[in-house]
């Protein structure tokens, strides 16, 4: 009986180690993911930036023009 129980304990630590190990890599995938979108937010706010300054340059530029 102490075998069968001990038998039990090693398949349920083992179950464990595993739902853990699928746990992390989740977590793992899921930092990766909100690296790449906080990389993506960061580039399009850097885009947004030079278009606003593109604009600006270019209707400063228009404005002083004697046409």
């Amino acid at each position: 009986m102490a075998e069968q129980n001990m038998q039990s304990l090693d398949a349920a630590v083992e179950e464990t180690i595993e739902l853990a190990h699928q746990v992390i890599e989740q977590t793992r995938a899921e930092i990766a993911r909100s690296r790449a979108l906080s990389q993506a937010e960061a580039d399009l706010a850097q885009s947004i930036d030079r278009m606003t300054d593109d604009h600006d340059n270019g209707a400063h530029e228009q404005q002083g023009r004697t046409d």
